[in-house]
C-alpha cells in the first residue's frame, strides 16, 4: 500500500471516530435532559431517589431500617439511614414536618401511640388496616406488614412452665401467688398489669419494677417467676424460655411496616419502591428476627447482619418484577 493511500486511510478512521464521539455525547445530552425520577431508578447517586428514613434506637429497629436501606440500594434507591430518631411519636412529627420521607414503625404502635386508639382485642389485619385508615387521612402511605410481629409477652422459664402446666397467660391465675418482673410503667398499663387484672383474672401478682432489658436475668436468679418480655427479643434464641399464648390478644398486635410520605411516593417511582419493601417484608419471620436480634446483641454491626441476611434470601440483586 502506497504512503498517500495510508494517510488517507489514517484520516478517514479519525473522522470516522470524531463522528461516532459526538453522536455519542449527543446521546447521552438527551439522556440526561429526558432524565426522570423513574429514569433514575438505574442511577443510585441520582438526588430525585433520594430518601431519608428514620428509625428508633434499639437493634431491630435499627436493622430494619439497615434491611430496607440496602435493599433499596442495589435497586437504585440512595437511602439515607437516621438511626435513634426517637420514639414513635418523634418519628411521626419528624414525618409530618418533612425532617424524613419514612420511618420504621410497628402496627400497635401507630394505632395506640400516634392515633391514640385501643389496641387490645385486635387481630394483626385488624390492627394494619386501622392504622393503615388512620395514615391514609395523614397523607402518609403504610407498606405491607412483616410476617413477624415484636409485641408485648409474659415469658417464663421452661421449668417454671412445666412444673406449673403453663401454656397461656390465664394459667397464671391458678398459682397461689407469683412474682411477675417488668419496667415500672407496666405495673398501671392496661396494656400490663391492669390488663392482665381484667382480662384474665390474674390477682396473685406481686409486682416486682425491673430496668427494661434485665428481665431474663431476673428470671434466671429466681428473682421472678414471670416477666414482660417482647416476642423477638434476642434472648429467646436460646430455647430456654416459653412465650405464655395470649388468646384474647390483651396485648395487641404488633407487625412492622414503613410509614412512607405519599408526596415522596409521588416523586419517585412508587410501585417499584414498595415492591422492594414490602418483598424484604415478606421475608422476615419471628425465627429470622429473634436470630438477627441476637447477633446484633451479641457485638456484630447491624449493616453486616443486614447485609447476610439478604444475600441468604437473594435480595442483594435487583428484584424483577
Amino acid at each position: 500500500m502506497s504512503k498517500g493511500r495510508v494517510a488517507n486511510t489514517a484520516r478517514a478512521r479519525r473522522g470516522i471516530v470524531a463522528v461516532l464521539a459526538a453522536a455519542l455525547l449527543a446521546v447521552l445530552a438527551a439522556c440526561g435532559s429526558a432524565n426522570t425520577e423513574k429514569d433514575a431508578s438505574q442511577q443510585p447517586q441520582g438526588a430525585s431517589l433520594r430518601v431519608t428514613i428514620g428509625t428508633q434506637d434499639f437493634p431491630e429497629a435499627r436493622l430494619l431500617g439497615e434491611l430496607w436501606r440496602q435493599a433499596l440500594a442495589v435497586n437504585g434507591y440512595t437511602v439515607s439511614l437516621r438511626k435513634g430518631v426517637g420514639p414513635a411519636a418523634d418519628l411521626n412529627k419528624e414525618l409530618q414536618d418533612g425532617d424524613i420521607d419514612g420511618y420504621v414503625a410497628y402496627t400497635g404502635t401507630v394505632l395506640s401511640i400516634v392515633a391514640g386508639e385501643d389496641i387490645s382485642g385486635l387481630d394483626p389485619e385488624q390492627t394494619y388496616d386501622r392504622a393503615r385508615t388512620f395514615y391514609q387521612g395523614e397523607d402518609m402511605f403504610m407498606s405491607d406488614m412483616t410476617p413477624f410481629e415484636n409485641k408485648d409477652a409474659i415469658a417464663v422459664t421452661n421449668g417454671y412452665a412445666r412444673q406449673n402446666k403453663l401454656k397461656k397467660i390465664a394459667d397464671l391465675a391458678k398459682l397461689d401467688l407469683f412474682v411477675l418482673g417488668a419496667r415500672p410503667e407496666f405495673e398501671d398499663l392496661h396494656l400490663g398489669l391492669e390488663g392482665l387484672k381484667d382480662v384474665y383474672g390474674i390477682d396473685n401478682a406481686e409486682f416486682l419494677g425491673i430496668p427494661l432489658g434485665e428481665q431474663y436475668a431476673a428470671l434466671d436468679e429466681g428473682e421472678a417467676d414471670a416477666v414482660n418480655a417482647f416476642t423477638t427479643d434476642p434472648q429467646l434464641e436460646s430455647g430456654d424460655y416459653t412465650l405464655l399464648a395470649d388468646p384474647k390478644r390483651l396485648l395487641g398486635s404488633q407487625n412492622a411496616v414503613m410509614v412512607v410520605s405519599e408526596d415522596k411516593l409521588e416523586r419517585i417511582d412508587a410501585d417499584d419502591f414498595l415492591n422492594v419493601v414490602d418483598t424484604v417484608n415478606s421475608t422476615l419471620s419471628e425465627k429470622s428476627m429473634v436470630e438477627m436480634n441476637a447477633a446484633v446483641t451479641d457485638g456484630r454491626n447491624e449493616e453486616q447482619v443486614a447485609r447476610e441476611f439478604l444475600r441468604g434470601v437473594g435480595l442483594m440483586q435487583p428484584i424483577r418484577n
